[in-house]
C-alpha cells in the first residue's frame, strides 16, 4: 500500500469516526451524567478498538474473510462464544 493511499485512508476514517454514532453518543451520555472520569476510560477503550478495526482493515482481513468460505467459518466459530458472553 504506498503512502498516499494510507493517508487518504486514514482521513476517511478520522472522518467517520468524528460522525456521532451509537458509541460516540454512549461516551457524551457519560460525560454529562456521570463526568469525564466515567467517561474518560470509555472513549480511551472506544478509540483502541476503532484502531484496532482501522488496522485489521488496512492489512486485508476482511478480504480475506470475505473471499474465504473456510476462514470465514473458522472465525464466525471462534467469534461467536465472545459474541454470547457480551450480551
Amino acid at each position: 500500500m504506498t503512502f498516499e493511499t494510507w493517508i487518504a485512508f486514514t482521513a476517511a476514517t478520522a472522518v467517520l469516526l468524528v460522525i456521532p454514532g451509537p458509541t460516540i453518543l454512549l461516551v457524551v451520555s457519560y460525560a454529562l451524567g456521570q463526568g469525564w472520569r466515567t467517561a474518560f476510560p470509555m472513549a480511551v477503550g472506544v478509540a483502541l478498538g476503532d484502531f484496532t478495526a482501522m488496522t485489521l482493515s488496512m492489512l486485508g482481513v476482511g478480504a480475506l474473510l470475505a473471499t474465504s468460505a473456510t476462514s470465514s467459518r473458522c472465525s464466525n466459530g471462534s467469534a461467536r462464544p465472545i459474541w454470547s458472553g457480551s450480551e
